[in-house]
């Protein structure tokens, strides 16, 4: 006979465990289910904006973020092939206004961050989810160990590659964008300081790519994370080793400082960028998906991360005032769609304007104030989740369906 709980996350990743951290926060008991045989967050950095460090401090993880992340001052823009200043994104100015930081963390210590303040027999570690049955009052998960749990409702947190999504939606796959992904993280002394000169969070654009370089935990790492349009096939996966010459060679002619950067690269991994069309497909029933598993997307706006972290509190907020968790579920759905579609939208858009072929005419429409790198974030930083977090957020028309 199946083991029982009331509320099963499938997925112990960031979007899982701040999750599970919110349900808590509001008295709602969950269990954690997660394939890996330790919790672990595979990658190298990841940006939280001030909105979403809001929804971190709401579930109780806020001193422990503040001590583990980097307080970022602004990304500072140069063209990639002439090191001309293009704009910069002051972050301090924008902590200001909306009245939280903008951190840039090592993932595995975000995640042990949100580990920590989740009782740790509440996590199930080495279950790899290979089925769930829905029936009229549970759901049955199936393990690869041979565990059995009916779980009264399920959150789906189990990433892109989400078997409850398949289950759920059969071929709803993500789909190959014709983008790819580098990135390396290097020992902060062997970049000269130089590099990452004003800011110590550089990006570089040129024609069909951009590179950003950044400082985590304190300066004693350098993440570099590019993304560059192309017509080879490349492979999903976070951990596909690449050659640091093949990566050398997709930014020609890159200004000294730049070139310096490359120069110091020794190991590095590489993967294709896969998305999902938009679509509501997001759970029902006693089902609901977060996170990737709901709503992967390009990472132009740094918002996956922080639309997962939105996800976690205002769900927790539906389930605390509603009584009927399905309920809370269809009401969390009717409020994250549009704004997250609208992300979805901003983080395509801004793909298009980093990766313009024309130099010139990025710089002019920059001077201008009439294109950002970074497109218009106003509206995604400054939504106030705690105060409304029942009430559908304004998406741009830019952005809207």
């Amino acid at each position: 006979m199946p083991s029982s709980c009331r509320i099963a996350i499938v997925g112990g990743g960031l979007a899982g465990l701040a999750a599970a951290n919110a349900l808590q926060t509001f008295g709602i008991k969950a269990e954690v289910f997660e394939t890996a045989p330790a919790l672990g967050e595979i990658g190298a950095a990841v940006n939280v904006s001030p909105q979403a460090v809001k929804a971190l401090q709401a579930i109780g993880v806020g001193d422990k973020i503040a001590a583990v992340g980097n307080t970022s001052p602004g990304i500072y823009t140069r063209n990639m092939q002439t090191g001309e200043f293009l704009e910069l994104n002051d972050r301090q100015k924008a902590a200001a206004r909306y009245g939280a930081p903008y951190y840039t963390f090592h993932r595995a210590d975000l995640l042990d961050a949100l580990a920590s303040g989740i009782d740790s027999s509440s996590v199930h570690l080495g279950h790899r989810l290979t089925g769930i049955e829905e029936r009229a009052n549970a759901n049955v998960l199936t393990f690869a160990n041979g565990t059995q749990v009916e779980a009264e409702y399920v959150i789906a947190a189990d990433g892109v590659r989400s078997v409850i999504r398949q289950a759920l939606y059969g071929t709803d796959n993500p789909t190959y964008t014709g983008q790819m992904v580098w990135r390396a993280l290097l020992n902060g002394s062997t970049v000269p300081e130089d590099v990452l000169e004003p800011t110590g969070h550089i990006q570089w654009v040129g024609p069909g790519c951009h590179l950003l370089a950044y400082y985590i935990r304190g300066k004693k790492l350098v993440n570099i994370v590019t993304q560059e349009d192309t017509d080879k096939w490349v492979e999903e996966g976070w951990s596909t080793r690449g050659d640091c010459d093949e990566m050398r060679a997709s930014f020609p002619n890159p200004e000294p400082r730049l070139a310096k950067l490359l120069s110091v690269v020794t190991e590095c991994s590489k993967w294709g960028l896969f998305t999902r069309p938009l679509t509501q497909n997001w759970g029902r029933g006693r089902i609901q998906l977060v996170g990737d598993a709901a709503h992967a997307m390009l990472p132009n706006a740094g918002q996956g991360a922080c639309q997962a972290f939105e996800d976690s509190y205002i769900l927790a907020r539906w389930l605390e005032a509603s009584r009927d968790p399905a309920e809370a579920f269809a009401n969390f759905r009717r409020i994250r769609v549009p704004r997250v579609h609208g992300v979805q939208r901003l983080s395509i858009a801004n793909a298009r304007f980093k990766h313009m072929r024309d130099s010139a005419a990025q710089k002019a429409s920059i001077a201008a104030g009439k294109s950002s790198v970074h497109g218009s974030s106003d509206w995604v930083w400054g939504y106030d989740l705690i105060r409304d977090w029942d009430k559908e957020p304004s998406v741009p028309a830019t952005y809207a369906a």
